[in-house]
């Protein structure tokens, strides 16, 4: 029984679990991305024995039945580093991706992560309602494209950043004076408001029943953008209340994902949840405290 490992072989995520199964002698194969178009072949059915079928990489071929996991980081195949591939070969990158993700969708193991879940990403609106289903709390919230509502919040609810509502990645801002200046923008893109906690992040992984939590203090408004601010940025290992990992565990279990990185702003009197990452660069967070999420990562896949 081998493990699955899809993505960019030498992006650091995947990177760092490949030497993770390599440490506990784990079976894997890896499916890099940028050599799907010319070295991957599916052939697949759904018979009355259940699913069955093979996945050839380059010269060898892998029965379906012989997968014991899988972990899948792919990207879009036009932001692939470095990607100056013909539009026929995204095409056939793509298909073959689809392809892909329609068996993880179905097969009866263990997929880090499932598709249907990780969609939820596509919508922080509907992250924060399963985000307080889990008893935690959510910033006062407001998501307009209207100028004068967003003033009227503004002035009752007092210091606010705005980020974007979609996946896609967008860096987290004050909404300060400068701002104010391109308010009439907002007609054109619905915006995401919150008010300003005060307080210190901690962000959250879940691999299975594990969890890893790791304090992050600095004075900039998006903490993974603080060197850009010319602001420090402290990381250390931080110990989760009893009551913190359950809630954790209970929100992984309701957003269905295995693997997770759970976004905590920790006030004086709350704890506030911002966000569920349904594909975490955990890599960040393990070179900054040692902490061996990696290594969780692997046994989590090669083991029962």
């Amino acid at each position: 029984m081998v493990v699955l490992v899809c993505g960019i072989a030498d992006e650091e995520p995947v990177t760092m679990l490949i030497q993770a199964l390599h440490k506990i002698q784990a079976k894997f194969l890896i499916i890099d991305q940028r050599t799907l178009a010319d070295q991957v072949q599916l052939r697949w059915q759904l018979t009355n024995n259940g699913i069955v079928g093979h996945i050839k990489i380059g010269v060898k071929a892998i029965d379906i039945r012989d997968i014991r996991s899988v972990y899948h980081r792919f990207m879009n195949p036009e932001d692939v580093p470095g990607c100056n591939d013909s539009p026929q070969i995204i095409r056939k990158t793509r298909s073959i991706l689809r392809s892909l993700m329609n068996l993880f969708d179905i097969l009866p193991i263990r997929i880090v992560n499932r598709r249907r879940p990780m969609m939820s990403n596509n919508s922080k609106p509907y992250q924060a309602l399963l985000i307080r289903q889990a008893g935690f709390a959510i910033p006062e919230t407001l998501i307009t494209n209207d100028p004068h509502s967003l003033i009227t919040f503004a002035s009752s609810k007092g210091p606010l950043i705005y980020k974007s509502i979609s996946s896609v990645r967008s860096i987290v801002a004050l909404f300060d004076e400068k701002s104010t200046t391109k308010i009439e923008s907002l007609r054109n893109l619905p915006t995401q408001f919150q008010c300003k906690i005060e307080g210190f992040n901690v962000r959250v992984h879940v691999i299975g029943r594990r969890l890893f939590a790791t304090k992050i203090l600095t004075p900039a408004t998006d903490y993974r953008y603080a060197i850009y601010e010319g602001a420090f940025i402290n990381f250390s290992p931080y110990k989760l209340t009893t009551d913190l990992k359950k809630k954790c565990l209970r929100l992984a279990r309701l957003f269905q994902l295995p693997f997770a990185g759970i976004d905590l702003m920790i006030s004086t009197d709350k704890v506030y949840c911002l966000e569920v990452n349904p594909s975490p660069g955990y890599s960040y967070y393990q070179k900054a405290t040692g902490q061996p999420i990696s290594e969780a990562l692997a046994k989590y896949l090669a083991y029962k």
